[in-house]
């Protein structure tokens, strides 16, 4: 084999990451990115609803999400019951994390509840006849409860009454920015599609294509299984009147005409009233949220071993207002630290399974491994820069914690509980320094 080759074949691995789906070695397939649409009656919500037809080839679909949201995908046919499968896959489309069939499933409707961070694909198998199907993906409004509370109600001799206290120090701290959580995530995106794209093209050429791969690039082959079109969760309407035309324009004595199709809209219409209305109202308890399955092993599902509780004078976030403004950066901190350490480690363990690739590869080829070896080198240091990065980043959260738990210390003062922080948040602010720093 040409020595060109690994190279290529890494490069396709590489770059097929970079563009935001799950990775392939087979250049044939080209999956469809599906974009997800605002829920505009559930904030924070999304969704999409699209359609397709599959005779003998498999299909492949992706999209993006985040940890904090549960995923549903529901898959069905639109004419008759006839019988596919379907796969979840989570950063390669040979690493399947479930599948399941039509036949066995209720009503037919495929239905997988999932969590991950980044990208999952879906793999449509064929049948043994054409086959037309929706499919929707609904993305939960954001639920960080699995987190707990870090705080309980301070007993009795762990505070004084307030007018045996001192008067607290007003709350004059700035916290933490609002803009912590996209500067992270934008960062230690940008250093690793950078260092990625730098394996196997040159300096001028990166920058290039970088920009192109930011500006969406991503949705090639968007049109292959379908028209390009898609629905929001709220045109659930619109879409069904679409299938209805479409069947009677193209199959006017196909799949029993335009009467079969109904079996279809059937089940989307009360599919629809699950989305809309069971969904939008997502329960966030935790065995709710457990019931969702995690794609990602690197990804937490619960509170970080070992965390403490805080005693405070206000155990829940309704309280006074100094307890709200403080708390609610608080938490957001907390959820930033929590998808900073994901991000990461989800990054570190790819790269990791990669250069595993590479090394493995090289080796059937003295020339290609030297070369692999020359690249291999750009990539430690790649990697060693997003370390660097990781710190930098943690570094500015544990001050901006800091920060947050000194105003709720002047709080706690104001309502009964002197020192607070040298007697009680002292101990979460080192859990935090010790729980998120890296272990590597």
């Amino acid at each position: 084999m040409k020595p060109l080759y690994y190279l290529f074949v890494l490069a396709l691995l590489f770059c097929s990451k970079i563009s935001a789906q799950p990775f392939s070695m087979d250049k044939k397939i080209k999956p469809v990115k599906l974009e997800l649409i605002d829920d505009k009656e559930v904030e924070g919500a999304s969704g999409v609803i699209t359609n397709a037809t599959i005779d003998k080839d498999p299909q492949y679909w992706f999209a993006k999400v985040d940890m904090f949201r549960p995923i549903d995908v529901y898959l069905f046919s639109n004419y008759g019951d006839p019988d596919f499968e379907v796969e979840i896959a989570n950063t390669n489309w040979e690493d399947i994390v479930e599948t399941q069939k039509t036949s066995t499933s209720e009503n037919g409707i495929i239905h997988f509840k999932i969590r991950t961070e980044g990208d999952f694909g879906i793999h449509v198998k064929p049948g043994s006849e054409e086959i037309n199907y929706t499919l929707i993906i609904y993305a939960n409004p954001p639920v960080k409860e699995f987190l707990g509370s870090a705080f309980r109600k301070a007993r009795p001799g762990e505070f004084k009454l307030e007018s045996e206290s001192s008067n607290g120090a007003t709350n004059d701290n700035s916290g933490g920015s609002n803009n912590m959580l996209l500067y992270i995530v934008i960062g230690v995106a940008l250093l690793v599609i950078g260092f990625l794209l730098a394996m196997v093209l040159n300096k001028k050429k990166s920058a290039t294509i970088l920009i192109f791969f930011l500006l969406g690039a991503t949705q090639i082959g968007y049109s292959q299984m379908h028209g390009g079109t898609t629905w929001g969760p709220n045109s659930q309407q619109q879409y069904e009147d679409w299938l209805r035309d479409r069947t009677a324009e193209e199959r006017p004595g196909g799949y029993q005409g335009a009467q079969d199709v109904m079996t279809g809209l059937k089940r989307l219409g009360s599919l629809g009233d699950g989305v809309n209305k069971g969904l939008g109202t997502y329960n966030a308890a935790k065995g709710a949220y457990d019931a969702y399955t995690g794609l990602n092993n690197c990804m937490n599902s619960a509170a970080p071993p070992g965390m403490p509780k805080i005693p405070s004078f206000c155990e829940t976030d309704e309280c006074e207002q100094c307890f709200v403004d403080a708390r609610g950066r608080f938490n957001e901190n907390r959820y930033t630290f929590e998808r900073l350490k994901t991000i990461y480690t989800c990054t570190k363990n790819f790269t990791d399974r990669m250069i595993a690739f590479g090394d493995n590869v090289s080796g059937y080829h003295g020339v290609s491994g030297l070369a692999w070896q020359s690249q291999k080198i750009g990539v430690i240091k790649s990697v060693n820069d997003l370390k660097t990065a990781y710190d930098k980043k943690y570094a500015e959260l544990i001050e901006s914690q800091h920060d947050i738990l000194m105003e709720l210390n002047d709080c706690e003062a104001a309502h009964g509980i002197e020192d607070w922080y040298d007697r009680f948040g002292y101990l979460y602010f080192e859990f935090t320094k010790m729980n998120y720093a890296r272990n590597d």
